[in-house]
């Protein structure tokens, strides 16, 4: 059996937005099996079961060809000449992190999503290849980094070919109502360039435990009540 554990993250550190990301202690976490002597006729050969809790969890989409996390897994396996997963692939997805609430669950989904390619591909990627695989679809490098490389980092991302990132067989996670792309069109989709976006971990003291900001809004709502001078 293949774990992949990916942790969820922020980006929302004051001045750092969108540049510096810190991975947190809620996972994202698949079991995934491939069993090439059980031929099966599931889409993809890839069935997906799923446990999660909060609010989203029962929309999610366990078909491999809408599901985020295949999608991804499936660009990665295209960029190699491969359309399908390996028969049979069975993934469980075991999910702690809250759907839609800024602790950069779509940016798990997508790291998992290469490490998963990675895996039952068995393409060797390292990590630095696998950050270039993320960044062509998960366009925030804060959240990505933290979660492929864990603790606290800075992020830049580079521009990119516009008629690569216009390719539907790129698959999307920020498109509403839905993630987009991934098509399978029988071409091969844009190879991530090698060194898109860089990183940098900074020092975390181990005896940080914790930063919880809160903000007074009733003090800034007294505040914006006051006449103007």
């Amino acid at each position: 059996m293949i774990i992949i554990k990916v942790p969820c993250s922020s980006a929302n550190i004051g001045p750092g937005f969108d540049v510096a990301g810190v991975a947190l202690t809620r996972f994202l976490e698949l079991h995934v099996e491939v069993n090439p002597s059980d031929p099966s006729e599931a889409p993809l050969s890839c069935v997906i079961t799923y446990e999660g809790e909060g609010q989203g969890s029962d929309d999610v989409d366990l078909a491999p060809d809408r599901n985020l996390l295949t999608r991804v897994a499936l660009y990665v396996l295209r960029c190699h000449d491969r359309h399908e997963f390996p028969a049979q692939t069975s993934i469980h997805i075991k999910n702690d992190i809250p759907l839609g609430r800024g602790l950069g669950s779509s940016g798990a989904a997508v790291v998992a999503g290469v490490m998963l390619g990675n895996e039952v591909g068995e393409l060797g990627l390292s990590k630095d290849r696998m950050l270039d695989f993320c960044l062509m679809i998960e366009r925030h490098p804060d959240n990505v980094a933290a979660a492929l490389y864990g603790g606290f980092v800075g992020t830049y991302l580079s521009d990119l070919d516009p008629e690569d990132m216009a390719r539907k067989e790129i698959p999307l996670s920020e498109v509403l109502p839905a993630p987009a792309g991934g098509i399978d069109t029988g071409l091969k989709p844009p190879i991530p360039p090698i060194g898109i976006g860089k990183y940098m971990k900074f020092p975390w003291s181990p005896a940080i435990m914790a930063i919880v900001i809160i903000p007074d809004f009733g003090k800034v709502q007294q505040d914006f009540d006051r006449p103007p001078y």
